[in-house]
């Protein structure tokens, strides 16, 4: 494969891999399907281009090398350790050789992302360096490289079933499994490396505002007053674990109902004492609960004591922990 349709091939595929792997985390479960075997195929299309790779690398490295003061080779070293190292993960992830909880307490897969949100600013770097971006139009179009790239393209998808084949039991988003109908008893996970917040649930309220009649605040007691519905659900964090759990507390809909909600309004901004939030569509939060309980035991302060948000096919970092307001617009 030249080496301009080479370098193309690899710069889509972390691109693929980047996209994929965001709309996995944000998108509902119902609509994120497609984009978790995409990141799948990206991988294994990457893993195939680096075959290619290598023999161009051997030929920069004979010429690049005696030029001691080169500095882009600096930046060729680090993206190739970062790109070998997000994908050396995310295969690790898949095949069980690594999990949320091993070898270290702390999920390898945030690590897998970490280095992959740092490969894009260093891939960035690396092509301006090597002004890669000029011809590789022309020679991508060229019709033998385009039947290869597309060629890639099918053998990354046809080889999606066979890695799952082999890989690690774990959900389409690729979370694997931690203790369910426990309780408390399942991993915590602050997003955002928030602090674990102090709360008097005696003086703790949830403030409503925006497109609802009576801007207000509920206390704990105000929100046991409406009907205490229980809800079964599955959180997938992002960090690689599901845990599905009996929720219990009361209907968002039904407390924004409460405050005179406008039949106009489309979407709920729920906002952590911590500042971390998120904004669904009321469309989205038929089942959603304040939830105070999980199985029969208020939640711990790790879970989001006195109230977090439950919002069932989202994903884990949109479950508002310590919800302090709802913002409706």
């Amino acid at each position: 494969m030249p080496r301009r349709v080479t370098n193309l091939v690899l710069a889509g595929a972390v691109a693929i891999l980047g996209v994929s792997g965001l709309l996995g985390w944000i998108l509902p479960e119902v609509a994120a399907g497609s984009f978790y075997v995409i990141h799948r195929a990206g991988g294994l299309a990457l893993l195939i281009a680096l075959l290619w790779k290598v023999p161009i690398v051997r030929g920069s490295l004979r010429r690049r090398l005696p030029r001691r003061r080169d500095g882009s080779l600096a930046v060729s070293a680090l993206s190739g350790v970062a790109l070998l190292g997000t994908i050396g993960l995310g295969f690790a992830w898949t095949l069980g050789l690594v999990s949320f909880d091993r070898p270290w307490s702390y999920s390898l897969l945030n690590v897998h992302v970490f280095i992959g949100v740092a490969l894009v600013p260093l891939l960035i770097q690396h092509w301006a360096d090597r002004s890669e971006m000029m011809g590789m139009r022309a020679a991508v179009l060229a019709r033998r490289n385009a039947i290869r790239v597309a060629a890639l393209g099918v053998a990354g998808l046809a080889l999606v079933p066979v890695l799952d084949l082999v890989a690690d039991p774990r959900r389409p988003s690729g979370s694997k499994a931690a203790r369910s109908f426990s309780g408390n008893d399942f991993p915590v996970t602050i997003w955002n490396f928030d602090s674990l917040p102090t709360i008097d649930p005696m003086t703790w309220s949830v403030a409503l505002s925006g497109a609802v009649t009576t801007p207000t605040r509920l206390s704990l007691a105000d929100l046991a007053r409406f009907p205490q519905i229980e809800r079964t659900a599955t959180l997938d964090c992002t960090s690689g674990w599901w845990s599905e759990q009996v929720w219990r507390g009361a209907a968002v809909l039904e407390v924004l109902r409460a405050g005179g909600l406008d039949p106009r309004a489309r979407d709920a901004h729920v906002v952590s004492v911590t500042g971390h939030s998120w904004t669904c569509p009321l469309a989205d939060l038929g089942d959603a609960l304040l939830a105070t309980h999980v199985g029969e035991e208020p939640l711990e302060p790790g879970h989001g004591h006195p109230v977090r948000l439950v919002v069932p096919g989202r994903r884990g970092f949109q479950w508002i922990k310590w919800v302090d307001r709802i913002e409706v617009s």
